[in-house]
Formats: structure tokens, C-alpha cells, sequence
């Protein structure tokens, strides 16, 4: 088995045949990289900006802090990875030790030059990020939305070049079709993934907020959740049929138990609509990436 780290020579053909060989760790890519000492060069921190397509959208002032102390006792001990465009550097990795740098009041910044495409710079930076976990759940979802919608990617070649499963990437993006306010409790850290695919499987907007607000109020778990949601189903058909509670039939808890499975299996809405000893399954999806992620599981 050839090990990884021998590919030093790839990097002639660019950063992609890196990315496209496997899904490394990006310690392992920049390890590849910085490993070749000659390349290391000094350059002008006021020559270089931050990546324009740099996925993490908020930093931690108070890490960035303690990086660029860490960085005036012991000097910087990795260099930042950037590609030249004109004039200017462009990071590639290594924002945080970039921030850290001009904190620290240093004019000058260890760095090496490589040749990399708009699309390879991105994926790089966001391999970081990912695998680093320094994003939150809808940082990562509007990264993953930039690679399918600006560079064209199938939601598989996203999943490669992160090293992530193509469900894992589909699920991720399925986020940005919670509201703002959602969205905005995620990315704060109030809202859990767990709670949001639960909500993403509500059809009505108006429950959705409903079950959101008791999320906030009364602090429900994600289990907590799936059980009042699947009991006031069962209130609302009694209600609608007329039925008492102990009037619904075997045959139609037994289903609804059914719809559950589906639903969780599926990860979005499923209606089993049943008639004597026929019917038929409805599955809804909300986006042309989630009805390419439904398909995917019967394939």
C-alpha cells in the first residue's frame, strides 16, 4: 500500500490530482506540501488577502488572540499555503495563522506559493474547515451549496473532495431549506441537527414555527419532539374521524407506526394512504438536491 505523503511530486500537476487520489486530512496535504523547505518563502502580509470563497463565515477573536500570543513565544511553526493572482496572494489555508499574524503586529509571513485553481482553492479551504470542525452546520451547508452551485459539482463529487458521505452532504444541505430564524438558531448553536431534520419533515410552515418556538421554550429533545409530533397526528385523526382514542383499528396504528419508519428512513414527509388491501406511499421533497438524495436510497 503506497503511502500518501510520497506524493510529493503530484503537486507539479496542481492540487486536484491530490484531491481527486483520495479525501486526505488537510494536515496531510499541507504536510506534503510544506515539507518541500525550498518553497517556503517570506511575503508582505499587506500583500495578502483572505480567501474570497472562504467558507467559515465568523472567527473567534479570542482564539485568533491566543494563536497570535502563541505565535510571538514560539514563532509561526507552519507556514500559510496561498496562489498568486496578479499582484496579490490569495490564502489557501492557514486564515487563522494569517489573522494571528497582523494581531501580533508582524509585517512579514512565512508562506508557499502553489498553483491552484478557483475551485481547487475553495475545496481546500473548506477540506480545512470540515475536517477541522470550526464550521457550524449552516456554514458547512452554504459551502457545500457554493461547490454544486457555482463550480457545478454533483452533490457526490462535493462528498469526495470533503471526505464525507454523499448522504451526510445531501442531509447538509437540505438545512438551508429551514427559515432564516432556523437557520440563524443552528448556526448560534440553540438548535440541534437532530431537531432541525425533524422539522425539515414537517409539511406545514406554520407547525414547523410551532414546534420550533416549543424547541426554544421548553428546551424538548429531539426524541421529546418526535413523540409530541407523533401524538397530536393520532389526536388529529381521531378528532377528524370522529373516533375515541381506543376506536382506531389495529390496522390504522400499524400504518401510521409505518408512516414513522419512512419518515425517519427518509428523512422528509411520508403519507401511506391505505384502502382495504391496496394504496399507495407518498414521499415529499422540497428541492431538486433533496429529490436526487430520496432517489439515491433506492438505487
Amino acid at each position: 500500500m503506497s503511502n500518501p505523503l510520497n506524493n510529493k511530486r503530484v503537486l507539479g500537476k496542481g492540487l486536484s490530482a491530490i484531491i481527486a487520489a483520495s479525501p486526505q486530512p488537510v494536515d496531510e496535504i499541507e504536510k506534503v506540501i510544506v515539507d518541500e523547505k525550498d518553497r517556503v518563502i517570506e511575503l508582505p502580509l499587506a500583500a495578502i488577502s483572505p480567501n474570497p470563497d472562504q467558507p467559515r463565515l465568523y472567527f473567534d477573536e479570542t482564539e485568533i488572540e491566543g494563536l497570535a500570543e502563541s505565535i510571538k513565544a514560539v514563532g509561526l511553526i507552519q507556514p500559510i499555503i496561498v496562489r498568486k493572482d496578479n499582484d496579490r496572494y490569495f490564502i489557501v489555508a492557514g486564515e487563522r495563522r494569517y489573522r494571528a499574524m497582523k494581531v501580533a503586529g508582524f509585517a512579514k509571513i512565512r508562506a508557499i506559493i502553489v498553483s491552484a485553481s478557483e475551485e481547487e482553492n475553495f475545496s481546500i479551504a473548506l477540506i480545512e474547515n470540515v475536517q477541522r470542525q470550526n464550521l457550524d452546520p449552516i456554514e458547512e451547508a452554504k459551502a457545500y451549496r457554493m461547490l454544486v452551485n457555482r463550480f457545478k459539482l454533483k452533490q457526490n463529487d462535493v462528498a469526495q473532495r470533503v471526505g464525507k458521505g454523499r448522504e451526510s452532504v445531501a442531509n447538509s444541505l437540505r438545512l438551508l431549506n429551514l427559515p432564516d430564524q432556523m437557520q440563524d438558531a443552528l448556526s448560534a448553536g440553540k438548535l440541534s441537527v437532530g431537531h432541525a431534520k425533524v422539522l425539515l419533515s414537517i409539511e406545514s410552515p406554520d407547525d414547523q414555527m410551532a414546534y420550533f418556538d416549543q424547541i426554544q421554550e421548553r428546551g424538548l429533545s429531539v426524541r421529546a419532539l418526535e413523540t409530541i409530533i407523533s401524538e397530536e397526528k393520532v389526536s388529529t385523526s381521531v378528532k377528524k374521524h370522529g373516533k375515541g382514542t381506543k376506536g382506531l383499528s389495529a390496522k390504522e396504528a400499524h400504518i401510521r407506526k409505518m408512516e414513522d419508519k419512512l419518515r425517519q428512513l427518509m428523512g422528509t414527509k411520508v403519507e401511506i394512504r391505505h384502502s382495504g388491501t391496496k394504496g399507495r406511499i407518498e414521499i415529499s421533497y422540497y428541492s431538486l438536491e433533496d429529490f436526487e438524495r430520496i432517489i439515491e436510497k433506492f438505487i
